[in-house]
């Protein structure tokens, strides 16, 4: 059987969707494991705690979905220009999701559980979309 080029393209647009929610996940094991290891142990306020989780996700983030998802091979100093890009997402999305913590918490939720699953799946959309049309754009 044949496939045709918009068949392949779909098929490929999955594959690419399966990596990068694979690294999500694990991104999202290791926000949450720091976020609750600082808010839940050290008591420390939900923001910070927020901003800590987020930082160690998005370090995994970079690595994985550059190499990995997105297969991205540049080097030099355009790696740099692309690190500036993703911090720039990530401090966006972030904003965005103690936005939707604080939101949550406060109007429709007591659960910070629940605010951060809220918050991180609002976060996701806003990642992929600029990391696949932004940050790791094919030339």
């Amino acid at each position: 059987m044949i496939y045709s080029w918009t068949k392949l393209k779909r098929i490929k647009q999955i594959i690419e969707i399966g990596k990068f929610s694979m690294v999500g996940i694990l991104n999202t094991l290791i926000d949450f494991a720091v976020f609750f290891f600082c808010y839940s142990i050290f008591h420390i306020n939900y923001s910070l705690s927020q901003i800590s989780g987020y930082t160690a996700g998005t370090i995994n983030s970079f690595i994985l979905n550059k190499k990995w998802t997105f297969e991205d091979r540049t080097t030099g100093k355009i790696i740099f220009i692309k690190a500036i890009k993703f911090g720039t997402v990530n401090a966006i999305s972030l904003t965005c999701s103690i936005f939707v913590i604080k939101i949550a918490k406060t109007y429709w939720v007591s659960s910070i559980l629940i605010a951060k699953i809220l918050a991180t799946l609002c976060a996701q959309i806003i990642n992929y979309l600029l990391y696949k049309y932004w940050v790791f754009l094919k030339d």
